[in-house]
């Protein structure tokens, strides 16, 4: 009985032993952690528009997919894969504020971006350990890439994207299918934004990086009770030079007077939407609830007073739900701009759903 005992307590023994040698070894395995963490709280000061001067917030993940998938409003990307090679993108001056981040607690990236940054000199460097994920779950909104805002275009996601810009820039120029309400009247054009606070994304945009009527949108969007919000930073400025803004093309002509053909039309809104200014004369809440994913809003009562406004750098299409009001709008906007050219409508009747998939009958 005793020597059983004993052997018991040899290989228990020897079992505690292993297991002290494994925890020792995970301990050796985990990263080196920065010195000087910060929370939630400090991070949320500086991640706002205008900028906050001499802070820079830094984006230790892979760029493809994480950063442009979400990242902390203003933050810039510098992969520590690639840190050595960026260097020019920290700011020249060594005591500004440097916050790094990237996965979470787990993740070493900010760690060791960190202690780089430290060793080419900068004296005020901070680790956001509980990084990205602790960031998306407290803050009312985050920022995405433009790659992330195309794929959802291309995959037909249940989201709205909303140019911020005054209305004037919005007809210059959108992102396809991008509702314009500025931030300015943000209060009174509120009823275009869509039913549904819990499922719809709401992407909100503008003028670039340096711009912030998207960001406070986004927080008063926030505030009307949309669960998600998210702001593309790059605005339109980084769209066109991204994926491109259109340009001019031979518009193919219907049989009535001042039509487009339909077959036409139909091609190009699928293989080259950006080629024509699409506009959508109906009311706000009818085009809010479906519509030409490329299709920008401007309700026929508005076509007569802002036709020259309308920009004629590519052809011009307007559209309804039968063809009545767009053919309304082609008259009172050749009616104010006479000498215009390239100027259709779209003489059909169309059907429209929620996912702005939609079906096309000419009318005969």
């Amino acid at each position: 009985m005793k020597k059983r005992v004993m052997a018991v307590a040899v290989m228990l023994a020897f079992a505690l032993t292993a297991l002290a040698g494994t925890a020792l070894a995970n301990e050796a395995k985990e990263f080196k952690k920065f010195h000087s963490i910060v929370d939630y709280s400090f991070v949320a000061k500086y991640a706002k528009m205008p900028k906050p001067k001499g802070v820079m917030i830094v984006d230790s993940r892979p760029y493809k997919p994480k950063y442009v998938e979400g990242y902390i409003p203003t933050a810039v990307s510098i992969p520590t894969s690639q840190f050595d090679k960026m260097v020019d993108k920290l700011p020249a001056n060594k005591g500004d504020l440097l916050i790094f981040y990237c996965g979470g607690f787990k993740c070493p990236l900010s760690h060791k971006a960190a202690f780089k940054a430290e060793a080419l000199g900068y004296t005020n460097v901070k680790v956001y350990a509980a990084g990205f994920p602790d960031f998306k779950k407290k803050a009312p909104y985050y920022s995405i890439g433009l790659e992330s805002l195309s794929a959802m275009l291309a995959n037909g996601d249940n989201f709205v994207s909303i140019d911020a810009r005054p209305y004037k820039k919005y007809l210059g120029g959108a992102i396809p299918g991008a509702l314009g309400i500025p931030e300015r009247d943000f209060a009174a054009k509120r009823g275009m934004l869509p039913v549904d606070k819990a499922n719809v994304t709401l992407v909100y945009y503008c003028g670039g990086y340096k711009c912030a009527l998207s960001h406070k949108s986004a927080v008063k969007a926030r505030y009307l009770g949309y669960k998600k919000v998210v702001v593309a930073e790059a605005g339109y400025p980084g769209w066109k030079e991204m994926f491109g803004g259109g340009s001019a093309m031979e518009v193919k002509a219907g049989a009535a007077e001042g039509a487009v053909d339909t077959d036409w039309f139909l091609k190009t809104i699928k293989e080259n939407p950006s080629a024509i200014l699409l506009i959508d004369v109906r009311d706000p809440a009818e085009y809010a609830a479906g519509h030409f994913p490329s299709a920008i809003n401007m309700p026929v009562d508005a076509v007569e007073k802002k036709a020259k406004e309308i920009p004629t750098d590519k052809p011009i299409v307007f559209s309804c739900a039968s063809g009545a009001r767009a053919g309304e709008a082609y008259y009172l906007y050749m009616d104010q701009v006479p000498d215009a050219k390239n100027v259709f409508y779209l003489e059909a009747t169309n059907d429209f759903g929620e996912d702005n998939s939609y079906e096309v009958h000419p009318n005969k």
